[in-house]
């Protein structure tokens, strides 16, 4: 093998015996998607951050989670359809569901709304863990006299409120 053939083949990076040696343009190469891939993992783990939330948020690419709470009777197919007397004690159980990112206070009551006449049956407050849920179970005494009788449970804030109604005798 001549001096020239083997100057050349050391500049491709092939080594008589060695097979494929160093090469620095395939180096370079491959230095290139190291840093790209650096990159994507530094981006990624900022993008997790408070700020990286804050930066991507106001790049249109991030949108902050939606937080509501949820209202429901615990049973709904077993609320009453009829008041059994005149006079007569009504079990009542909710659940609240906070799905927000944080702890959540809220004030409820239970209102009857009979001939045109409400009244606070009972009220309360409970707080509820960020992605929890909470129960209410309580027995409020009704009266009514002919028509119906509204049952509703609210929350002050935010304000909802579910209802059922009961025929009275």
């Amino acid at each position: 093998m001549s001096d020239r053939s083997v100057l050349q083949l050391a500049r491709c990076g092939m080594h008589r015996g060695l097979g494929w040696g160093w090469d620095r343009g395939a180096m370079r190469g491959r230095w290139g998607v190291a840093a790209l891939v650096a990159f994507v993992v530094l981006g990624a783990g900022l993008a997790q951050t408070s700020p990286g939330h804050d930066l991507l948020q106001r790049a249109g690419l991030f949108e902050a989670p939606t937080s509501y709470t949820e209202l429901a009777f615990s049973t709904p197919d077993g609320l009453p359809g009829d008041l059994v007397s005149k006079r007569a004690s009504i079990p009542v159980s909710f659940g609240i569901h906070n799905a927000s990112g944080a702890a959540q206070s809220y004030e409820w009551s239970i209102v009857l709304t009979a001939n045109g006449h409400s009244k606070v049956s009972a009220s309360g407050g409970v707080t509820v863990p960020a992605q929890g849920q909470a129960a209410v179970d309580k027995v409020v005494k009704a009266s009514c006299n002919g028509g119906r009788l509204q049952v509703a449970v609210r929350l002050t804030a935010p304000a909802q409120s579910i209802d059922f109604w009961m025929d009275c005798p």
